[in-house]
């Protein structure tokens, strides 16, 4: 599955480029990093959800209208819990140490807005999750929900510009067992820094 979704996102990537580079429409690349975190705040109460995020990723970006893009991207995520189960005992509550980590590869695909040095974009999203991040005997087979960053952008040549914004997203895992159902709702925020190369 993770072999999948990383050619899938390639392939749609190459795509972009492609039909980008056989028109006269402008097309660029953008590499960026990110940080922040996340929580699952629908989960039992019998453990704590908070986790950190360390992302890395790029966008394909093509210009479709003036103010206007689509960015089709791959993004990787490191995911870090650290806290407490909550258990009940005899002589009261125990609190018992954990930690955990998640590798997360995600696609996203936005429409963004841009006017100057500010930009929206804004899309669905597509992500799979490694590592401990699991539901035990339910089968994940992938999260799925919507995305928006807002943030600016600041000319530093002709061609390049760096990119500061704030990104959040919330999305819900479709998994099975014995039947599909929607699963547990994940909640980000991330502070994304970018260099948007224009060709």
């Amino acid at each position: 599955m993770k072999r999948s979704a990383i050619l899938l996102s390639l392939m749609v990537l190459l795509s972009i480029a492609t039909l980008a580079q056989n028109s006269e429409k402008p097309y660029s690349l953008v590499a960026h990093v990110g940080g922040g975190s996340g929580s699952f705040p629908f989960l039992d109460g019998d453990m704590t959800t908070s986790h950190r995020i360390a992302a890395l990723g790029i966008d394909g970006k093509y210009d479709f209208a003036e103010h206007w893009s689509l960015l089709v991207g791959l993004d990787y995520q490191f995911w870090y819990f650290k806290g407490y189960y909550i258990h009940s005992a005899p002589n009261g509550v125990e609190n018992h140490p954990y930690t955990a980590t998640g590798h997360i590869v995600r696609l996203p695909i936005r429409l963004e807005f841009h006017k100057r040095w500010f930009y929206l974009a804004f899309g669905p999203y597509l992500e799979k999750a490694f590592g401990d991040v699991s539901a035990g005997s339910i089968k994940e087979i992938a999260t799925l929900g919507p995305t928006m960053e807002i943030g600016g952008r600041i000319q530093l040549s002709d061609n390049g510009k760096l990119r500061i914004g704030l990104q959040t997203s919330v999305g819900t895992t479709l998994s099975y067992h014995k039947e599909l159902f929607f699963g547990r709702v994940e909640a980000n925020a991330l502070l994304r820094i970018g260099y948007e190369y224009h060709f």
